[in-house]
């Protein structure tokens, strides 16, 4: 690397960069012949370079586009700085291609992508190709001070090529976009899932459709093409990190209340014994209290047993509603922001407008008159000031 190479990458911020740690991921198994290849995954992302001036981020005029042309055209010829760069932001250089300002990129992992994204909407990237591309001895022009190098890419390509890897390492946790139904393998029933469900998916293999496991029960269900999309990669790499028997569940909790946040007394519906201190004992048919806020989409809450006394968890399932629950859907505010809501939105428009009609209409001012002083009333005022600045010191 020149002398010059390096003066650019040490200003670059790598050491925002390094300390960025590498995860490999520890499920699923590479397959030969998956379904990535059908939906032509694109190998290589193009990064698209231009000029942009003043506070505002606007395009540059052409000139100052051609002289960035020319510069990436010195960059063809070694490609040893840019592409260490490129390697410091977890990606790898293809080519450069001068005349449209692009440089290609591609990508071996799905963490590479998940630290190149990350680069990316931190705004490392336009900062790091303003440190090794407008140091001025390269270019012919003078720059305005607030000239910088604005970079684009394609959002919908770099997902595919996220989604192409996921698909090529056997199994990734995905979001359903749509309510779907799935053909059971492990019962008679079919396999629901709801749309914003999360869940382990397998890409077809030799033929056959997706595989999926529910992570609310571990039922598990097939389907030609699923309606979804691969979580972010944070939460992936979160997910398969966990092991299976932390992320499955024993099913999704059902609740027949009719509010999303009650207050008052509810009744059990079924006996329940405890299997920990913290949570309480009751028979079908007693009363409960609820201390603070019983959430519907919440599996449990706490409640008092009305006969006992006692305190403890209950199963939100597990109850029902009485004539003294209500729903309550003001009990986060407090007394005064309370007010501030009940008042009359359209009322308090009309006074404010009133207010300012009433503020414009005032004519009072202050009114000031330039004068020119005669020799004589100069020479008054100079006096005044001796005898003032006299009588200050003998003081």
């Amino acid at each position: 690397m020149t002398a010059t190479g390096s003066a650019h990458l040490s200003r670059s911020p790598s050491r925002f960069i390094r300390p960025f740690l590498y995860f490999k991921t520890s499920r699923g198994s590479v397959k030969g012949n998956s379904a990535a290849s059908e939906d032509n995954i694109p190998t290589v992302l193009a990064l698209q370079l231009a000029m942009v001036d003043g506070p505002d981020r606007l395009p540059a005029d052409k000139g100052t586009q051609e002289v960035l042309c020319r510069k990436l055209c010195v960059l063809e010829a070694d490609l040893t700085e840019v592409t260490n760069l490129i390697s410091e932001l977890s990606a790898h250089l293809v080519s450069v291609n001068s005349g449209e300002r692009t440089i290609y990129i591609t990508f071996n992992t799905f963490e590479e992508i998940w630290k190149f994204c990350t680069y990316h909407r931190m705004g490392f990237l336009g900062q790091c190709m303003e440190n090794l591309l407008m140091d001025q001895e390269f270019w012919l022009i003078s720059l305005h001070q607030d000239s910088g190098i604005e970079i684009s890419i394609k959002e919908e390509e770099l997902h595919r090529m996220y989604k192409g890897f996921l698909m090529q390492e056997g199994s990734f946790f995905g979001c359903c976009t749509a309510n779907q139904m799935f053909d059971s393998s492990t019962s008679g029933s079919d396999l629901y899932l709801e749309k914003g469900d999360i869940a382990l998916f397998e890409p077809p293999f030799l033929g056959s459709g997706w595989t999926v496991l529910s992570l609310a029960d571990g039922s598990r269900g097939t389907k030609p093409k699923p309606a979804l999309e691969p979580v972010i990669p944070f939460h992936e790499w979160f997910l398969k990190s966990c092991p299976e028997g932390v992320l499955v569940g024993g099913g999704k909790g059902t609740s027949d209340l009719p509010f999303p946040i009650a207050i008052g007394v509810c009744e059990t519906t079924e006996e329940y014994d405890a299997d920990v201190p913290d949570e309480l004992s009751f028979q079908a048919g007693e009363n409960i209290i609820i201390l603070g806020l019983l959430v519907a989409c919440y599996e449990w809450f706490m409640g008092k047993l009305e006969k006992t006394g006692d305190i403890g968890l209950v199963k939100t399932s597990m109850v029902k509603v009485t004539d003294s629950v209500c729903e309550s859907s003001e009990i986060f505010l407090k007394d005064e922001v309370r007010q501030i809501v009940a008042l009359d939105e359209e009322k308090i428009k009309e006074e404010t407008i009133t207010l300012l009609k009433k503020s414009c209409q005032c004519d009072v001012g202050t009114n000031y008159k330039l004068v020119q002083l005669s020799q004589e009333q100069l020479s008054q005022l100079h006096w005044k000031k001796i005898v003032t600045v006299t009588l200050m010191t003998n003081k």
